[in-house]
């Protein structure tokens, strides 16, 4: 029998549920040409809200399949643009906050997966796991609404999204995510926090102070520029290809993109990065003054930079 979309999205729009079986039908509608619009994505979106309820198997391919659509669907590949990050923003919006499982999932994928975000998503990811965290509702909690707490689900989440490639920076713990794992921390102090928070607490604030990283990755503009160098036919790029047909192969690029800076010594950088600067100190001291006297989290963070 053939997969009648509108039939299928009519029947979950009145309250049907999406099994697995219903997944693979829709993965075969979803990539019969191997595209994915944005009309189809935002079908997608649809789906998600009115079903009553979901198999994982639906989470995985929502996921997979609006990831690719913002990240792959434009040139360059492999980033997401302002204008479908706002798209991104409207539609989980369209209900007031993040209301389920796979969208809180879609914000967490699209950082781990994307060459870089545009800030506007990537502090919006941030806020709705924060609100789920202070608020004790959300897709997280299962109906089990209880503020001041961090759950095992919701500390992976944070982990995975400020340590993700697309996040502030590769493997980096921005200021911005320090100051929130700082507000959820004393919000949650009281808490029956799972086990996990109070490791991602101290590492997360110690890899601020003290990270480091020697990868950059390119932003979007120059990911755009750099394309349509590589499909501009004029002779110039001939002549680049030939130069480096002439090169030694130990030169390798080195030769052709030599600078005139001295080369980075990454060791010396790194070691650099471990020292808490003055500025960090006071960042640190201001934070954890909010508070009377040294609470165990943070005393855990001190032992942690000092050892």
């Amino acid at each position: 029998m053939t997969f009648q979309f509108d039939h299928f999205a009519a029947a979950v729009k009145a309250g049907g549920d999406i099994t697995a079986n219903d997944t693979m039908a829709l993965r075969h509608w979803a990539w019969a040409d191997g595209l994915l619009s944005q009309r189809d994505a935002q079908a997608l979106f649809e789906l998600n809200t009115h079903a009553r309820s979901t198999d994982p198997e639906w989470i995985a391919f929502f996921t997979e399949a609006v990831c690719g659509y913002v990240i792959d669907g434009s040139e360059p590949k492999g980033y997401v643009s302002e204008k479908d990050a706002l798209w991104v923003i409207d539609e989980i919006d369209k209900d007031g906050r993040v209301e389920s499982a796979a969208e809180l999932e879609l914000l967490v994928r699209l950082a781990e997966k994307a060459v870089d975000l545009p800030n506007v998503l990537k502090y919006y990811a941030l806020d709705q796991i924060e609100k789920i965290v202070l608020s004790g509702e959300g897709p997280t909690r299962a109906g089990n609404a209880v503020r001041g707490t961090v759950t095992s689900a919701e500390a992976n989440l944070l982990r995975r999204l400020i340590f993700a490639a697309a996040g502030h920076g590769p493997a980096i713990v921005s200021r911005e995510e320090a100051d929130m794992l700082f507000r959820i921390k004393d919000a949650c102090l009281d808490g029956d926090n799972a086990a996990e928070w109070e490791k991602l607490f101290v590492q997360g604030v110690a890899n601020h102070l003290q990270g480091f990283t020697a990868y950059t990755p390119l932003t979007r503009e120059r990911a755009s520029q750099l394309e349509s160098f590589m499909r501009n036919s004029t002779p110039g790029i001939g002549r680049f290809f030939r130069k480096m047909g002439d090169l030694d192969l130990t030169a390798g690029f080195a030769e052709i993109f030599r600078s005139p800076d001295a080369p980075r010594n990454v060791v010396a950088e790194a070691a650099t990065a471990e020292l808490v600067t003055a500025p960090e100190k006071g960042w640190l001291d201001h934070a954890i003054a909010k508070r009377a006297g040294i609470d165990r989290y943070e005393q855990a963070l001190i032992d942690f930079v000092a050892g």
